[in-house]
C-alpha cells in the first residue's frame, strides 16, 4: 500500500512532466499511470507476477518505447495497444506465457523494432502484422510453438533484418517472403521442420547474410540461388539430406565473402561454378564425409584466404589448381583419413602461414615443395601414422616457429636440414615410436622440445654424448639439454653416461645436479 501510495504522489506531482517510467520488477500495472500523458519510455521488464496489462495503456499515446521482456506470467497484451501511435520499439522477449498479440498491433505505424524472442508458446502472428510499415526489425528467434507466418509478412517493404532462428516448429516460409526488398539479413538456423525454400526467395536482391544452419529437414537449395547478387555470408551446416548445390551458385561471385557447407554429410560433389567465387575469403567444407573431390575450379578463387576442409573423410586428393590460390594464409586438412597425398602445387602458395594435415591417417609423404612456403609459421602433423619421412626442403620454412609432429609413429628420422629452421621454437616428437635418434645439430636451435614417449630415441644423440666422452667436453652435453628444456636432463645424462661407462660426470654437471635436485 505504502508503495503505491508513494507512486500516487510521484503521478500527481509530475503529470505532463515525466517522460521516463521504469517500473522493472514491479507486481502490477499501476492504473494512475495513464494520467502521464508525456511518457514517452516504459520498462515494465522482469515483472514476475505481471499477468497483463489494462487497456489504459493505450492512453499513453506519447509512448515511444515499451520494455515487457521477462515477464514470465504476461499472458497477453491490450486491444488498446494499437493506440500508441508514436511506439517506435516494442521489446516482448522472453514472456514464454504469451500465447498471441493483439489484431489491433498492426495500427502501430511508426514502430520500427519488434522483438518476440523467445515467447516459447507464441503460435502464431496477427494478420495485421503487414501493415507495419516501418518496421525494419523482427526477431521471432526461439520461437518454438510458431508453425506458420502470416502471407501479409510480405508488405513489410522495410524490413532488413528478419530472425526466425530455432522456430523448431516452422515447416514453411510463406511465398510472399520474395517481397522483403529491403532485406538484408535473414537467419533460419535451427528450424527444424523446414523442408523447402521458396523459390521467391530469389528475389532477395538486397539479401546480404543467409544462415541456414542446423535446417536438417532441408532437402535442397533454391535453384535461383545466384540471384541473391548482394549476398556475402551463407552459411549451410549440418542439413544432412543436402546432395547438391545449385549451379547457379557461382552468380553470387562478385559479393559472396563468406561460404559454410560443414556437416553436409551426402554432399558428393561442389559445382564447378565455385570457381566463378571471385569476392571469397573464407571457405569451410568441415564434415562432409560424402566429399570425394574437389572441383578444379577451386584454384580461380584468387581472393580466398582461409581454407578449411577438416574431417572430410572420403577426400582423397586435392586438386592441382589448389597451388593458384596464392592468397591462401590458413589451410586445414586435418582427419581427411582418406587423403594419401598434397599436390607439387602446394609450394605456390606463397602466402601460407598455417598448415594442418594432423590425422591424415594414410598420408605416407609431403611435397619438395613444401619448403618453397617462405610464410609458413606453423605446421601440424600429429598423428600422421602413415608419414615415413618428411621432405629434405623442410629445412627452407625459415619463418617456421611451430612443428607437431607427435605419434607419427613410422617416422625414424628427422632431416638434417632441421637445424636451420632458426626461427623455430617449438617441435613436439611425442610418440614417435620408431624415432631413433635426433640430428646431432638440433642442439643449435633454442626451442622446447617434447620427446615424451620416445621409447626408441637415444639422448642425448650419440654424437653429442661420445663429444662428452672423449673430448671430455661436458658443456657440449650441458647445453644440448638446457637448450631443449627437457624435464629429467639430468636423469637422462646420468643414465647415458653410465650406459657409456663414464666413471664420473664432469664438475661442471655435478654444480647443475646440485642446482636441480637439492
Amino acid at each position: 500500500m505504502d508503495d503505491a501510495l508513494s507512486l500516487l504522489r510521484y503521478i500527481k506531482q509530475n503529470v505532463g512532466n515525466a517522460t521516463t517510467f521504469d517500473l522493472s520488477a514491479c507486481q502490477d500495472f499501476p492504473r494512475a499511470l495513464g494520467k502521464l500523458a508525456a511518457l514517452t519510455t516504459l520498462d515494465f521488464s522482469e515483472c514476475c507476477a505481471l499477468t497483463r496489462l489494462p487497456e489504459l495503456l493505450g492512453q499513453l499515446t506519447a509512448l515511444t518505447a515499451l520494455d515487457l521482456r521477462n515477464c514470465p506470467a504476461l499472458t497477453s497484451l491490450p486491444e488498446s495497444l494499437g493506440q500508441l501511435a508514436a511506439l517506435t520499439a516494442l521489446d516482448i522477449r522472453n514472456c514464454p506465457a504469451l500465447t498471441s498479440l493483439p489484431e489491433s498491433l498492426g495500427q502501430l505505424a511508426a514502430l520500427t523494432y519488434l522483438d518476440l524472442s523467445d515467447c516459447v508458446a507464441l503460435t502464431g502472428l496477427p494478420e495485421s502484422l503487414g501493415q507495419l510499415a516501418a518496421l525494419t526489425m523482427l526477431d521471432l528467434s526461439g520461437c518454438g510453438a510458431l508453425r506458420g507466418l502470416p502471407e501479409s509478412l510480405g508488405q513489410l517493404t522495410a524490413l532488413t533484418t528478419l530472425n526466425l532462428k530455432n522456430c523448431r516448429r516452422l515447416a514453411r516460409l510463406p511465398e510472399a517472403t520474395g517481397q522483403l526488398t529491403a532485406l538484408t539479413t535473414l537467419n533460419l538456423g535451427g528450424c527444424d521442420e523446414l523442408t523447402d525454400l521458396p523459390e521467391t526467395l530469389s528475389l532477395l536482391t538486397g539479401l546480404k547474410t543467409l544462415d541456414l544452419i542446423f535446417c536438417s529437414a532441408l532437402t535442397r537449395l533454391p535453384e535461383l540461388l545466384g540471384q541473391l547478387v548482394a549476398l556475402t555470408t551463407l552459411n549451410v551446416v549440418l542439413i544432412c539430406h543436402l546432395t547438391r548445390l545449385p549451379e547457379s551458385l557461382g552468380q553470387l561471385g562478385t559479393a559472396l565473402t563468406t561460404l559454410s557447407l560443414g556437416i553436409c554429410n551426402r554432399l558428393t560433389e561442389l559445382p564447378n561454378s565455385l570457381g566463378q567465387l571471385t569476392a571469397l575469403t573464407y571457405l569451410c567444407l568441415s564434415s562432409c564425409d560424402a566429399l570425394t573431390g574437389l572441383p578444379e575450379s577451386l584454384g580461380q578463387l584468387s581472393k580466398l584466404t582461409t581454407l578449411t576442409i577438416r574431417s572430410c573423410r572420403m577426400l582423397t586428393r586435392l586438386p592441382e589448381s589448389v597451388g593458384q590460390l596464392t592468397a591462401l594464409t590458413f589451410l586445414n586438412l586435418s582427419k581427411c583419413h582418406a587423403l594419401t597425398g598434397l599436390p607439387e602445387s602446394l609450394g605456390q602458395m606463397a602466402a601460407l602461414t598455417h598448415l594442418d594435415l594432423s590425422r591424415c591417417l594414410v598420408l605416407t609423404q609431403l611435397p619438395e615443395s613444401l619448403g618453397q612456403l617462405a610464410s609458413l609459421t606453423v605446421l601440424h602433423l600429429h598423428e600422421c601414422r602413415a608419414l615415413l619421412e618428411l621432405p629434405k626442403s623442410l629445412g627452407q620454412l625459415a619463418a617456421l616457429t611451430t612443428l607437431v609432429l607427435g605419434a607419427c609413429r613410422k617416422l625414424t628420422k628427422l632431416p638434417k636440414s632441421l637445424c636451420q629452421l632458426t626461427a623455430l621454437t617449438y617441435l613436439n616428437l611425442s610418440d614417435c615410436q620408431a624415432l631413433t635418434a635426433l640430428p646431432a645439430s638440433l642442439s643449435q636451435l633454442a626451442l622446447t622440445l617434447d620427446i615424451s614417449m620416445c621409447y626408441a630415441l637415444e639422448f642425448p644423440p650419440v654424437s653429442i654424448v661420445r663429444q662428452a666422452i672423449v673430448q671430455q667436453e661436458a658443456p657440449a652435453v650441458m647445453a644440448f639439454l638446457l637448450a631443449h628444456h627437457h624435464p629429467l636432463k639430468i636423469m637422462i645424462l646420468l643414465i647415458a653416461a653410465r650406459r657409456r661407462r663414464m666413471r664420473r660426470p664432469p664438475a661442471e654437471l655435478w654444480v647443475l645436479i646440485h642446482d636441480e635436485f637439492f
